[in-house]
């Protein structure tokens, strides 16, 4: 059996952490040995969840999306070393885009990716320095369709592309960052869901500590998984990649050959081909261009679609 996992005091930011799973990811790092920096614009929120952490942890109330630097600040100045950030923070406003208040559009923007980016920056010559630096940066399967959520889905959408750049960047320095998409009960989630049944099963199947877990070992030092998104519920995790249905080609490379195959485009297939990285697209249509190139990249020839 696995050994628990200790962090042995390293120092962690949690932004966030007032309540729902942010909450419950700095009380996982703390009962494994981390000192936590529990970070939340509700005072009384972050001040509760240190009191219920009772070990090495303080509070910090700075908005993330206007004054990343002080709860970076606070950390150092309170333990002298920082080595893990989850970028937890978010709001959520629901509205048709077309009917939607611009300035509150843009603040869910900037609570869930400014906080995120910007944290990250003011962390990130600590976190190198670290030797073991971590991000957990909270994305959301909002990222994908649904009606109502364009500016948080907006924002988590750009939370995962920057964690895939970051990833790419990280390892070059030592620093392991990886995204999220959990799927948990939680204060936020109330807000928006009202059917019994799904309120039911995540408040009991699908519980923020579930997701903190998962969080905590993705943040030990021992863990070498890095630049990989993780959807996350309950006790099932997968990983997420960006994937291509089976190419189309017209005839002729016209608007009228386009036409002449639009049903092949819009069909579905279980063939997927992930693409991790921008390389693996760019070799994809070069060597869809020139397959004498495959072999100079070391891949397989797309599988196009036939129509």
């Amino acid at each position: 059996m696995t050994a628990q996992l200790d962090f042995g005091g390293r120092v962690a930011i949690v932004t966030g952490a007032g309540k729902g799973m942010g909450r419950a990811h700095a009380r996982m790092l703390a009962s494994r040995g981390a000192r936590v920096v529990v970070n939340d614009i509700v005072a009384a929120d972050a001040d509760m969840t240190v009191t219920e952490i009772g070990g090495d942890a303080i509070a910090d109330h700075s908005d993330v999306a206007l004054d990343a630097t002080s709860v970076v600040d606070a950390a150092i100045g309170a333990f002298g070393q920082l080595d893990i950030i989850v970028n937890n923070a978010a709001i959520i406003r629901a509205g048709q885009f077309a009917e939607q208040d611009p300035d509150e559009w843009w603040r869910v923007f900037d609570v869930s990716l400014r906080g995120t980016v910007e944290v990250t920056r003011a962390s990130w010559p600590h976190l190198v320095a670290s030797g073991t630096g971590r991000v957990i940066n909270v994305a959301s399967s909002g990222m994908l369709a649904n009606s109502g959520l364009s500016a948080y889905g907006a924002a988590k959408g750009a939370i995962w592309a920057l964690g895939n750049i970051l990833g790419a960047e990280g390892a070059e320095v030592g620093v392991q960052v990886s995204t999220l998409l959990p799927t948990a009960w939680t204060p936020m989630v109330e807000s928006v869901q009202t059917d019994p049944d799904v309120v039911e099963t995540m408040r009991t199947k699908l519980t923020p500590e579930q997701v903190a877990a998962f969080v905590a070992f993705l943040a030990h030092q021992d863990t070498t998984l890095t630049a990989d998104t993780f959807n996350v519920g309950g006790d099932r995790v997968f990983r997420m990649a960006l994937a291509g249905l089976p190419a189309v080609s017209p005839k002729a490379a016209t608007p009228e050959g386009w036409a002449e195959v639009s049903a092949a485009l819009a069909r579905d297939s279980d063939q997927l081909t992930p693409y991790r990285t921008t390389l693996s697209l760019f070799v994809d249509k070069l060597v869809a261009a020139n397959p004498g190139l495959a072999a100079c990249f070391g891949a397989k020839l797309p599988t196009d679609l036939a129509v």
